[in-house]
C-alpha cells in the first residue's frame, strides 16, 4: 500500500502544477481581455478560487462544533502563504529573471499597495492579540466580513489606476471555462494528495498531531503554493503576489468572519497565541519586500521562520 500511496502523490503533484499553469495562463488571458491589471485578477479570481476549499472546510468545522480547526486552518495557511508560497517566489525572481514588469510592477512596488496589504495583516494581528483573545462573536464577524468588502474595495481603486491595453484572443466563455476546469484539477489534486500522504504517514506510524501540522497545514495551502510557482516561472508576478495577499485577507477576515457568523468561535487562548504569530510572519514579508537583500536570503529568511513557527506549534501543542 505505501507504494501505491506513493504512486498517487507523484502522480497528483504532476497534475497539480499542470493545473495551475492553465489557471495562471487563463487568468492572465481574462486580465488582458478586460483591461485588468494582472495583480487585481490575482487578489480577486484566484485568491477567492484557490481559497475556496479553505472556506468551505471551516464553515463545515464551524458547523460541527471545531472552532480549533476553524482557527488553525485560517492561520496555518496564512503562515503556509507566506513561509513556502512567498519563499519561492523570492527564491524564483533571483536574477532578474522573474521579475515583474509594466503595470504589475508598478502596482506591486506601489507604497499604497503595499500600506493596504501591510496594515490590513497589522490591524489582523492587532485584533488577534486583544480585540477577539478568547473568542470572536457575532458581531466581531460582522466587522470582518465589513473589513474584507473594504479591503476589496481599496484594491480595486488602487489599481483602476494601472489599465493595461485589452488584448481579446479568443472566446471569453472558453478562457473562463478552462479558468474553472483547472481550479477544479488543482483542488481535487490537491485533496487526493493530502489523503495519500497522510495515509502513507500513518503506515510508517506517524502521529496524527504531526500529520496535521505538516501535511495537512501544507496541503490545504497547496493550490496557492502551486499557482505563485507557476505564475512567477511564465513571469506572470502580478498573478503570483496578487494571489497570495488576497488568499491572506480571504483566510483572515473572510473565512474567520463566515465561520463565527455561522457559529461564534470560543477557543483556547493559545490558539490566538498562534493566530497572531502566523500574521506577524506575514508582516515580516512586507518589511522585507521593499528592502534592498538579495531575493534568497528573503527566501530563506521566510523558510526558516516558517520552520520556527511549526517548531513552537510542536512545543506548546503536543
Amino acid at each position: 500500500m505505501i507504494f501505491i500511496y506513493l504512486a498517487v502523490s507523484l502522480i497528483c503533484f504532476f497534475a497539480v502544477f499542470k493545473s495551475a499553469d492553465v489557471l495562471v495562463s487563463s487568468s492572465a488571458a481574462i486580465a488582458s481581455h478586460f483591461g485588468i491589471p494582472p495583480v487585481f485578477i490575482g487578489v480577486v479570481l484566484v485568491g477567492i478560487g484557490t481559497s475556496a476549499p479553505e472556506i468551505f472546510v471551516t464553515v463545515i468545522a464551524s458547523f460541527s462544533g471545531h472552532p480549533g480547526i476553524v482557527l488553525g486552518n485560517a492561520t496555518g495557511s496564512i503562515a503556509a502563504n507566506t513561509g513556502i508560497a512567498m519563499a519561492f517566489i523570492f527564491w524564483l525572481i533571483e536574477g532578474n529573471r522573474h521579475k515583474a514588469t509594466g503595470a504589475d510592477a508598478e502596482v506591486i512596488q506601489s507604497a499604497r499597495f503595499f500600506a493596504l496589504n501591510f496594515t490590513f495583516l497589522a490591524l489582523g494581528a492587532f485584533v488577534m492579540m486583544f480585540a477577539f483573545a478568547g473568542g470572536i462573536s457575532r458581531l466581531s464577524a460582522l466587522l470582518l466580513l465589513g473589513l474584507i468588502a473594504l479591503y476589496f474595495f481599496l484594491t480595486a481603486k488602487i489599481t483602476k489606476k494601472y489599465i493595461i491595453p485589452k488584448i481579446r484572443n479568443g472566446n471569453l466563455t472558453v478562457r473562463f471555462l478552462r479558468f474553472a476546469e483547472a481550479l477544479a484539477a488543482l483542488i481535487i489534486s490537491s485533496k487526493i494528495i493530502v489523503w495519500a500522504v497522510s495515509a502513507f504517514a500513518a503506515e510508517l506510524g506517524i502521529s496524527e498531531f504531526i500529520i496535521a501540522v505538516t501535511v495537512v497545514a501544507v496541503g490545504t495551502s497547496l493550490p496557492e503554493i502551486a499557482t505563485s510557482i507557476s505564475a512567477t516561472r511564465q513571469g506572470e508576478l502580478g498573478i503570483a503576489v496578487g494571489e497570495l495577499v488576497g488568499s491572506q485577507a480571504l483566510n483572515l477576515y473572510f473565512l474567520l468572519g463566515v465561520s463565527a457568523l455561522v457559529k461564534p468561535i470560543q477557543i483556547d487562548n493559545s490558539y490566538f497565541v498562534f493566530g497572531w504569530m502566523a500574521l506577524l510572519l506575514g508582516e515580516l514579508c512586507f518589511l522585507i519586500w521593499m528592502k534592498k537583500i538579495p531575493s534568497r536570503v528573503k527566501a530563506a529568511l521566510l523558510f526558516v521562520t516558517y520552520c520556527i513557527y511549526i517548531f513552537m506549534n510542536f512545543r506548546v501543542m503536543a
